[in-house]
């Protein structure tokens, strides 16, 4: 599919009565970045490794993988192509790929520290030195982030008894007094399918912030409603859609420039409850 560049006053248009030519049309791939690079075959993907590579320069730390791979060929100093390889390198290379993803996918598992339910990353993510398997891991999961100081990222898929989260189901995420998200600055909760991605729902709401006009009960807690239907005018505010249709999803919360009771993972998330 195609996706055209937005154009008009005040996003990049030109002037009126110029005669630029119109916008070429921008190819969006289709799947998720890690759906992309799965279905590469291992041609595609070095191929593709090495064009990056070329605008993207490596750091001094990855001097020694680098030397490693040009002992089968695979040197960023000329230009790359995968016929040159030795037919043993090619088989071997394609054989790696399955196995690598396995690699990558059981690393996810433990990234986080788990407290209520959630699993937070508390360190070794937003800069991880030649640990290429666990920035795959951070790139398989989220894509990318930064460092703990500033965002956390707990994540949560199943309720306060082990159950998978479901969009047939609604839930409540209750916060007593004093036991709010420890930010400095603010904080949200996003809604997320099983791929990673936001799912629809027929409200358009993904994203519920500390900023949204929040409302909080009498004695200072605070609940969040969590469910695919509308939960009516008084409980709105305070509501985050789950997927229009009957499917698992997950809770993801971030913590902007978190305080240090999160940080030393003495604070997370409490439970999530059926409600």
């Amino acid at each position: 599919r195609s996706a055209y560049p937005q154009t008009g006053p005040g996003v990049g248009s030109a002037p009126i009565g110029s005669d630029l030519p119109p916008p070429m049309p921008v190819t969006v791939p289709d799947g998720t970045p890690a759906e992309q690079a799965a279905g590469m075959d291992a041609a595609s993907f070095f191929t593709l490794f090495f064009d990056v590579m070329r605008n993207n320069p490596p750091h001094a730390n990855d001097t020694p993988i680098l030397d490693r791979m040009r002992r089968i060929g695979l040197d960023s100093r000329q230009p790359f192509s995968y016929g040159r390889l030795s037919p043993a390198v090619q088989q071997a290379l394609a054989q790696a790929q399955p196995l690598a993803g396995r690699r990558i996918a059981d690393g996810v598992s433990r990234l986080g520290t788990p407290m209520n339910g959630w699993s937070t990353v508390l360190s070794g993510i937003g800069t991880y030195g030649t640990d290429y398997t666990r920035r795959a891991a951070i790139a398989y999961a989220g894509l990318g982030a930064p460092t703990p100081e500033d965002v956390l990222y707990p994540v949560t898929v199943s309720d306060s008894k082990g159950r998978a989260l479901n969009s047939d189901e609604d839930y409540v995420l209750h916060f007593d007094k004093g036991q709010l998200p420890p930010a400095n600055a603010f904080w949200s909760l996003h809604v997320y399918d099983a791929k990673h991605g936001f799912a629809d729902n027929p409200a358009n709401r993904y994203v519920l912030r500390s900023t949204d006009g929040l409302k909080y009960n009498a004695d200072g807690s605070l609940d969040i409603y969590i469910q695919r239907r509308d939960p009516g005018e008084r409980k709105r505010s305070n509501w985050i859609a789950s997927p229009a249709a009957d499917a698992p999803f997950l809770l993801s919360m971030r913590l902007y420039s978190p305080q240090d009771t999160a940080l030393d993972g003495q604070w997370a998330p409490p439970p999530v409850k059926e409600d």
